[in-house]
């Protein structure tokens, strides 16, 4: 059973998750542009996503977002889903470090 302000929190957080996405889609428009040292705005050909690129880049965007509010939901749930998040966290991070020392390996040899 939830409570108020467990709903309150959870609805905190989906909203902020949906601007947090929203502004990491926005890049895909506004990484052309940068600034001079005179501090002009102006479009920089070189920045603009390649089709292949762009695939990418919102492949990755839909799987974080689907991971981000997958976890907040689960949160929720209960007892049982708190530890699955805190578990998957866990997991997370463990993996995350086992993959930077696999690469900090393989880029000094």
């Amino acid at each position: 059973m939830n409570t108020k302000k467990e709903r309150t929190l959870q609805l905190t957080l989906n909203v902020v998750g949906i601007l947090m996405f929203m502004g990491v889609l926005i890049r895909w428009w506004t990484a052309p542009f940068s600034v001079s040292r005179d501090l002009q705005i102006y479009y920089n050909q070189g920045f603009q996503m390649t089709l292949n690129e762009r695939k990418e880049f919102l492949a990755f965007v839909l799987c974080a977002a689907s991971v981000y509010f997958s976890l907040v939901n689960v949160y929720f749930l209960g007892k049982t889903g708190r530890r699955l998040v805190y578990t998957v966290l866990v997991l997370f991070a463990v993996f995350s470090l086992y993959m930077m020392l696999t690469l900090l390996a393989v880029a000094t040899h």
